[in-house]
């Protein structure tokens, strides 16, 4: 058991979350960084699809970001 070390990419606990058609950059320490759209909205994570057609889900509190759409 792996204690006082974090699992997977998880920051405190944050509030944010992201609003549907935002583009978001997903940076998993495991499989590396993933770019989508947010199609979907949980509870306590949301889903986005990559350019790929993969959907991926995220929790709000792990490392992801808005991407601007300049």
């Amino acid at each position: 058991m792996i204690t006082g070390k974090k699992c997977m990419s998880i920051k405190s606990k944050s509030k944010r979350t992201p609003n549907l058609g935002d583009k978001i950059e997903h940076t998993c320490r495991l499989n590396g960084k993933f770019e989508g759209k947010v199609i979907e909205l949980l509870s306590m994570q949301f889903v986005y699809e990559t350019k790929e057609g993969y959907h991926k889900h995220c929790l709000f509190r792990e490392s992801w970001r808005k991407i601007n759409e300049n």
